[in-house]
């Protein structure tokens, strides 16, 4: 896979004015930053769910004990070991799919719960990011509940 952007920084890419760090990879040679602290780096990010990939720090220090731990799916038909759940696990009975919410500590079904990018966290199907002020808000077609803003099937 090739790389989407490599950074210029000065610094030591703690933020995500980095554009490695932003684009969830790590930085290499061809990058300008010195002494470098992306937390990406010597991460293999390739098959990570955005829900993982948002909480890197916590996903680098599991133990392949952790890894192997045993989660049961929400549906009741398999349990699954916890590094089959950082991406989007299909069950193999019943064809939902799951991942692992890092944000809620837990195993979620996919159709009913979505990562929100730009807040960083786990959110529940019926809500939606409000554009207008910037903050996820609950109902599928009411307006935003922070700034009245009409809801996503509504003008969005």
């Amino acid at each position: 896979m090739t790389k989407e952007a490599h950074c210029k920084c000065k610094g030591n890419c703690t933020n995500n004015r980095c554009a490695c760090r932003k684009n969830h990879e790590g930085c290499d040679e061809s990058c300008g930053c010195k002494d470098c602290k992306n937390p990406y780096n010597g991460v293999d990010t390739n098959g990570l769910h955005i829900c993982a990939l948002d909480a890197i720090e916590t996903y680098k220090k599991l133990t392949p004990k952790q890894l192997d731990t045993l989660y049961e799916l929400p549906c009741g038909c398999e349990e699954v070991p916890l590094k089959d759940l950082l991406d989007d696990y299909s069950c193999s009975e019943c064809g939902e799919v799951y991942y692992y919410s890092f944000c809620w500590r837990d195993v979620v079904q996919d159709s009913c719960t979505w990562h929100c990018e730009v807040c960083r966290e786990c959110r529940d199907w019926r809500e939606w990011h409000c554009p207008n002020c910037n903050r996820c808000t609950y109902g599928v077609t009411l307006p935003c509940e922070h700034c009245g803003a009409p809801g996503r099937y509504a003008g969005f």
